[in-house]
């Protein structure tokens, strides 16, 4: 009788859910005891109760399921830094705080900061825990590292929620990380009580070693990014333009180590130490080197879910190899997800371990079928038709996550991967093997450094002349949780029918086809219904009216806003975009509204319900009051912050309802 009769992959399903689950319901400790005690005495009663006929017993299916999902949301739950007593979020916040902590993670930094995750030991003198985003300014004298203690005495201020309706928000992308709140930090206000030597600290090191290696070969800044992103898995210096063209071309996985490069680093170590074969203890001796290359590797890239996923599955590829035991690549996939889940529960949430999964099931799922669409047997023909074929499954495996996240479709995608992947191999293979050469050999190491550096610039022009192809890529295109459910089932369907391909299975396909297109139509029936009035957060004014599947938009400066519009359209589903300029008086569903702007013009025959402020008007506000009435009063972010407070005492003397865009976000009116 074995437990591990059951499916790996669906139990490590059960507890991902549960993960999920828990990170929506937040259910309490004892909740969570009291489930995972049943379930486990349920569990164990009925397995000495069952025999050989284990996979027979739906009820103890059941129950195991169960079980792994309460124990993901049971691992959530240890794991969530606010349900430590010591989190400095059940603390008393002053108006500046003293806090001690220990730098832990090193950010891409933006034009004017440095970005840095740091772990507190102190909060206000008093033992804390939890992790805060810290920006210090690039003018700043000393660089802040791993393992760095810092003392520091400012405000603590919440992440800001999204500026605007259905756009990126890095609050919820780091509320997923255990990260709330951030401090601003002014020009050497920082003090470093001391640095601590830990496994961070060393990691980082080694990996800025490694980087300034490559310094005698005078590189480009473009070559070097591409070289630490590819080789280090460090894409700090990557510029926007060349992660524009690489994302309009469809191959952005290029510049995040995955699975790809993994295997090109474990084939190519393989292939090196297969002369140990020949001495005595030489299998074991290279399994041992294999090993702890690639996980040597994957510190250096700090642990990203893509590369821990990869390097693990490898990992027990070689075990199995050294073994000689066959390769259960869904048993494999399934260990190493629920280990990274139970050391990391919330890398579930990880935009690049959903990708990473979902590409390598696909490819895994699609394999067998490949040899069919061979047309040569010779080993060139071979080797680029696998590559279409691996880059279209994994596409077809990621496609209803592209749409949810990225919201565009790259249609080049197997003209760029036909040249990239071939290429990017080689730019990894040759940058490991310069990488020990900038120190023994560096002649030789600036001799390769030429192949390096001319490989990776035809890459970077190869993948800028795909994403100038504007028809190449589709754009804003409006889907949904829900769609993006429905259309995994449409691909599990048709899985299903290429392995059981009757006649009869093709219904799977139809049903969830129909599926998908009542999920759409209920969807966007849905968001077109009803309208609404939104004055956005933007430095100069913009307003926008939602009526049905159409929007209007009021601004003087409409350059200024497509990306916000773009993102408000596609997100409502709306089928078409208007703009005019800004207009003083606008009326929306019978309620009456006065822009008053840098002019201060209010005379008006119309009693407005709501008043927006703009451009720093100068004016009484009490008397406007007075005069107008109105019962809401609305300061867009063009106005001065000082100006703002004076205008938000008026309005509470007047007891006026006041929204400051700048503090409290865009304005919706419904």
């Amino acid at each position: 009788m074995k437990v591990f009769k059951f499916p790996l992959l669906t139990i490590t399903i059960s507890f991902a859910i549960g993960i999920i689950a828990e990170f929506h319901l937040q259910w309490s400790f004892q909740t969570l005891v009291i489930l995972l005690f049943s379930y486990l005495g349920i569990f164990s009663f009925l397995f000495w109760k069952s025999k050989k006929a284990l996979l027979q017993n739906t009820l103890f299916g059941i129950t195991t399921y169960l079980l792994a999902f309460t124990l993901g949301m049971m691992n959530f739950y240890i794991h969530s830094d606010l349900n430590s007593k010591h989190h400095y979020s059940k603390k008393s916040f002053e108006e500046t705080n003293s806090i001690r902590a220990i730098v832990s993670t090193t950010l891409k930094p933006n034009e004017k900061y440095y970005k840095y995750f740091i772990s507190l030991s102190h909060f206000n003198d008093s033992i804390a825990s939890g992790k805060l985003l810290l920006y210090v300014p690039k003018s700043n004298i000393e660089i802040l590292h791993s393992g760095d203690e810092i003392w520091l005495n400012n405000t603590v201020y919440p992440i800001p929620k999204a500026f605007n309706p259905y756009q990126f928000d890095y609050s919820k992308y780091l509320e997923k990380q255990n990260v709330f709140h951030q401090i601003y930090t002014q020009e050497n206000q920082i003090k470093v009580i001391q640095r601590h030597k830990t496994s961070d600290y060393y990691i980082e090191n080694l990996r800025n070693n490694l980087s300034q290696s490559f310094d005698i070969h005078h590189f480009e800044p473009k070559t070097k990014a591409i070289i630490d992103a590819l080789i280090l898995g460090q894409r700090l210096e990557l510029d926007k333009e060349t992660i524009a063209d690489y994302s309009n071309a469809g191959v952005i996985h290029i510049l995040a180590i995955s699975g790809l490069h993994i295997s090109i680093i474990y084939f190519f170590i393989v292939f090196l130490l297969k002369p140990l074969k020949r001495v005595r203890f030489g299998a074991e001796i290279q399994l041992l080197i294999v090993l702890a290359i690639l996980w040597l590797f994957a510190l250096l890239t700090g642990l990203p879910a893509s590369v821990t996923r990869a390097v693990t599955l490898f990992s027990f590829i070689s075990i199995g190899n050294y073994f000689n035991q066959p390769k259960a690549i869904y048993n494999a996939l399934a260990i190493t997800a629920f280990l990274i889940l139970l050391v990391k529960p919330n890398a579930i949430f990880d935009i690049g371990f959903q990708l990473s999964y979902a590409a390598v099931l696909s490819i895994v799922l699609f394999q067998p079928f490949y040899k069919k669409f061979y047309f040569s047997e010779n080993k060139i023909a071979i080797y680029f038709t696998d590559t279409v074929l691996v880059s279209l499954a994994a596409q077809i495996g990621v496609l209803p996550l592209s749409l949810y996240y990225f919201n565009q479709l790259p249609l080049l995608f197997l003209l760029a991967n036909l040249v990239i992947i071939p290429l990017s191999s080689l730019v990894l293979i040759t940058g490991i093997v310069i990488l020990p050469l900038n120190y023994v050999l560096p002649s030789v190491a600036v001799f390769l450094g030429k192949i390096l550096e001319f490989s990776i610039q035809f890459m970077n022009d190869y993948i800028h002349w795909i994403a100038q192809f504007k028809s190449g890529i589709i754009t804003n295109i409006s889907f949904s949780g829900w769609l993006t459910f429905s259309m995994y089932l449409v691909i599990i369907a048709f899985i299903y029918w290429m392995y059981h391909t009757k006649v009869k299975n093709i219904k799977y396909i139809l049903a969830t086809v129909l599926l998908f297109q009542l999920s759409y139509i209920s969807v966007k029936w849905n968001e077109n219904q009803g309208s609404e009035l939104i004055v956005f957060n933007e430095k100069s004014t913009l307003i926008g009216i939602k009526n049905q599947n159409s929007v209007i938009a009021f601004t003087d400066i409409p350059e200024n806003h497509n990306t916000t519009l773009n993102h408000y359209t596609r997100g409502t589903f709306s089928d078409s975009l208007r703009i005019f300029p800004m207009q003083n008086a606008i009326s929306f569903r019978n309620k009456r509204i006065l822009v008053i702007d840098s002019l201060g013009i209010y005379k008006t025959s119309i009693r407005p319900e709501i008043i927006v402020l703009t451009q720093n008007p100068k004016i009484n506000l009490s008397r406007l009051i007075q005069e107008m009435h109105p019962r809401e009063i609305i300061a867009d972010k063009s106005n001065y912050k000082n100006t703002i407070k004076r205008w938000e005492a008026t309005c509470g003397k007047e007891k006026i309802p006041f929204h400051a865009i700048a503090e409290k976000g865009f304005y919706r009116l419904k």
